[in-house]
């Protein structure tokens, strides 16, 4: 029975699962140093023409994906507010199987080839943008033998592309024989290395299983990549139209009814993302009409640029929105 007068204790979530990875990883269970490096790449999403004005001066913060690897083993962490996904993401990957182990804000779990692609497209992956490239230019003429992988291991860094754009391995990773790439292009993102350092490492910390996980990040649906104070530097069109009913009273509300996740352009700039089924609100930004547009994490286009009222509502939709059903009074 309740107490009167005594605030009820509020109920702890249980913590989200962490399911056996598909195969244990006992053999990288020891403090046994590994040569090893790390590498760092800034990303940023590059807004394709047509989805917007291509008048905006703002620079979206850059996403980071930081990268431990040696010959074996690899793990990387998406960090920074640049992502369209779960702030501080892991993916873990070995080289003798194929598939990864991710750890994001809904838990742990083994994922097989292909869908890691999933993953970040937030949904099946029916359509594609630009095809994943990979560019290394390391001073190194071709006719000069390939430099020890275990001094500069970075095969893997091409088989963690290769997954994450649902790709077959083989095909990629050769092209990382020589090091790390120091740019490579997903879809619409733009990635340069920006740091590669050795660093010392044990067994333990590159096993590639659910064992001794990260701090699971929270599980968020929507994000903004820029701070409501950087919106409001945007200058928008005069208002036009009415006002649309049950607009938010400032900002811009987005319902993501497609099939994935979408990521918003603004004025020509990547604004931020709504998983599929949920509702985003972007606020900041000083009332007038701007281009908005979506594209799929993937890079395909879900729908180009056109005037959208601020206040006001926005709905994503695979084709033509349906109309909402009249009321009944």
């Amino acid at each position: 029975e309740g107490v009167f007068g005594v605030a009820a204790a509020p109920r702890r979530r249980a913590p989200p699962p962490i399911r056996p990875a598909s195969h244990g990883d006992g053999e990288y269970a020891t403090d046994e140093p590994v040569v090893a490096r790390r590498y760092v790449y800034r990303a940023r999403m590059i807004v394709p023409a047509g989805l917007g004005s291509e008048s905006a001066t703002l620079t979206v913060p850059a996403a980071e994906l930081v990268i431990d690897v040696s010959h074996e083993r690899l793990r990387a962490r998406f960090a920074g507010d640049g992502w369209p996904l779960h702030r501080g993401a892991e993916v873990r990957l070995r080289r003798d199987r194929p598939g990864v182990y991710l750890f994001d804000g809904d838990g742990g779990r083994p994922l097989e080839p292909g869908q890691l692609a999933r993953w970040f497209e937030g949904g099946p992956v029916t359509r594609r943008g630009p095809p994943l490239r990979i560019f290394s230019n390391y001073g190194f003429s071709r006719r000069q033998p390939i430099p020890d992988d275990e001094v500069t291991p970075g095969e893997l860094v091409c088989a963690f592309l290769a997954e994450w754009a649902g790709d077959d391995r083989d095909g990629q990773i050769r092209r990382c024989e020589r090091g790390a790439p120091n740019l490579w292009r997903l879809g619409f993102w733009l990635a340069e290395q920006t740091a590669g350092v050795p660093i010392e490492l044990t067994r333990r910390q590159l096993r590639a299983d659910e064992r001794e996980p990260p701090r699971l990040p929270r599980a968020t649906r929507s994000g903004a990549f820029l701070e409501p104070e950087a919106l409001g530097r945007l200058e928008p069109a005069p208002l036009s139209g009415e006002p649309v009913p049950d607009a938010p009273t400032e900002g811009l509300r987005v319902s993501n009814e497609s099939a994935n996740r979408v990521v918003l352009s603004l004025e020509g700039i990547a604004l931020g993302w709504v998983d599929r089924g949920q509702v985003g609100h972007f606020t900041g930004l000083t009332p007038g009409m701007y281009d908005v547009g979506s594209i799929r994490p993937l890079g395909a286009v879900v729908q180009r640029g056109r005037p959208v009222r601020v206040p006001g509502v926005h709905r994503v939709c695979d084709g033509r929105c349906p109309r909402p059903a009249p009321s009944e009074e």
